[in-house]
This record gives C-alpha cells, sequence and structure tokens, in this order.
C-alpha cells in the first residue's frame, strides 16, 4: 500500500459487519471485489500467516502486514480499480454522491452524507499526518547536522535580524 490511508480505506471497504476486523469471508470477497485474482487456497494462506493471535479475525496491523508482502502493484492496482470503477464520471475526482453510491454498490449497505463526511475528514487527516510525518523524516535524514528550526530559535533569529528598539530611560530625581 501506498499510504497508511489507503489501507485504512480498503480495510473499512472490506469489513462488512464494520467490527474492525476482517473475516476469511470478508477479506476474500473485498479482494475480489477490487479485481484480485487470488483462488480461495491464496487468500486462506494469507489469511492463515497474518492471522497472528489466531483468533480468526485480521485486524488492522495484521492487514497493513499482508498488504506489504502482496505485490505493491498489485495492491495499487487494486486501490486504482476500485477508484476508477466508483468515479462515474471520469474526472479523478470523487464527489459525496459517487463516494455514497460506490460504497452502497460494493458493500451492499447504504452510507449517508454523514458517514461519507466522516470518512473524507479521516482519510484527510491520516493523509496529512502521513505527510507530516514524511516531512518531518526527510528533514532528518538531509539536514542532520542543522539544528532544528523550533519556534524559539526561530524566534530569536527575527529579534537578532532587526533588534528591539531601545527600553525608555526612567531618571529619578534624588536630590
Amino acid at each position: 500500500m501506498a499510504t497508511d490511508a489507503a489501507a485504512k480505506a480498503m480495510f473499512k471497504f472490506f469489513d462488512d459487519n464494520n467490527d474492525e476486523g476482517l473475516s476469511f469471508e470478508e477479506l476474500k470477497e473485498g479482494m475480489q471485489s477490487v479485481g484480485s485474482k487470488f483462488t480461495d487456497s491464496e487468500v486462506r494462506a494469507f489469511f492463515d500467516k497474518y492471522d497472528k493471535d489466531k483468533n480468526g479475525i485480521i485486524d488492522f496491523n495484521e492487514f497493513l502486514a499482508l498488504c506489504i508482502d502482496i505485490n505493491t502493484s498489485d495492491s495499487e492496482k487494486a486501490v486504482a480499480t476500485l477508484f476508477k470503477a466508483v468515479d462515474k464520471d471520469g474526472n479523478r475526482s470523487l464527489t459525496h454522491q459517487e463516494l455514497r453510491d460506490g460504497i452502497a454498490a460494493y458493500t451492499g449497505k447504504p452510507i449517508d452524507d454523514k458517514e461519507v463526511s466522516a470518512l473524507i475528514k479521516q482519510v484527510r487527516a491520516e493523509i496529512t499526518q502521513s505527510h507530516n510525518f514524511t516531512r518531518r523524516l526527510l528533514e532528518e535524514l538531509y539536514a542532520p547536522s542543522c539544528p532544528r528550526r523550533t519556534p524559539q530559535l526561530q524566534r530569536r533569529e527575527r529579534l537578532q535580524e532587526s533588534p528591539p528598539p531601545p527600553l525608555p530611560v526612567l531618571c529619578v530625581d534624588t536630590t
């Protein structure tokens, strides 16, 4: 998976009963619905391998490990196929209506505007979080010898560039 946000969206899409876990059937049907060509025995092998706690349910962390193990390009193709199927007007952007219709078509469950808005908000937040993490990581990798520009350091730099006006002098007559 390209991002955690994409993996979370796919996980939610596969999770038919919204119990935050995937049964074997949910995983199999979800993979088929996005165009994966795995056989039942291959899906079973994935399921058994990644159900680390052997409780018969794949949680999100187990699903993420499974997605990493599956060829990344196949996973990205599956997400792209799903997106194209839902993007009815082909403008590479999903409206609330397209998202509502797409989720209803693939899951057989209706979804209202409130749920669509919550999903969009969550995905945006996760994308922002992923972007911020990547930016911080790149800063660490490409500028390890530079001091971090904390807000305090930035204030100090501004003060050094333009010193504050002198403080008024108070004179006290002591006579």
